[in-house]
């Protein structure tokens, strides 16, 4: 799976690197981003969709005597993600969890992002289960699975390209904490680790987020 989600970058980064994206600038209406990535619990493969709406952004620069600038961007946003990993002979896992972000980067494009979120989790056993009635009636029960809420916190750190080139889109890693409940009538934690791409599309879910443009003379 992690091979073919490495091909899967190269297409989206050959077929958008003539897109032209201005990061100099603080719009006030932006779109949306989607994200894509390789999402591993421990040593068990899986994936991960995702959906940025930006609501909150803050440009800071900071500007000394000698002319020298330095660029500081700030934004918090919120996104839905719907994820996905496989634990060989125990079950699957299918989780949806809303989540809220900051996000701090340079202008030489590295930045680093931290999340919490609440969600939904719906664990499928990787095996057949069958269910016995009280008149000894065995039979197959299909679809056999647990619920649980779950509380997720996330940090990464990522690369963004279209504060230095025109490609829209950022490369990013993180570690995340799942809380599960209730399992065995207690919590249960998983770590995960993330590794994807954050593309920026011009036209696509546009909102309009709270913008500031910070100058400070040092």
């Amino acid at each position: 799976m992690f091979k073919r989600f490495v091909i899967f970058f190269l297409i989206i980064t050959s077929l958008n690197s003539y897109a032209q994206f201005d990061s100099t600038k603080i719009a006030s209406r932006v779109s949306s981003d989607l994200k894509l990535s390789y999402n591993s619990a421990m040593k068990y493969p899986g994936a991960r969709v995702g959906l940025e709406m930006p609501i909150r952004l803050v440009q800071k620069t900071k500007i000394k005597n000698s002319g020298y600038q330095k660029i500081i961007y700030k934004s918090m946003f919120i996104s839905g993600n719907l994820s996905w990993y496989h634990h060989t002979s125990y079950h699957d896992n299918i989780y949806f969890t809303v989540e809220t972000g900051l996000r701090r980067t340079q202008k030489s494009g590295f930045f680093f992002d931290f999340s919490t979120g609440w969600g939904y989790s719906r664990t499928f056993i990787g095996a057949t289960t069958y269910t016995a009635d009280d008149n000894g009636n065995v039979s197959i029960k299909r679809f056999a699975g647990y619920n649980y809420a779950i509380f997720i916190i996330s940090d990464g750190v990522c690369y963004d390209f279209s504060k230095t080139t025109t490609k829209p889109f950022s490369i990013f890693s993180k570690i995340s904490i799942l809380t599960m409940y209730p399992y065995n009538s207690s919590f249960y934690l998983r770590p995960t680790i993330e590794f994807g791409i954050i593309y920026y599309p011009s036209e696509f879910i546009v909102v309009k987020p709270k913008t500031k443009s910070i100058v400070k003379y040092k």
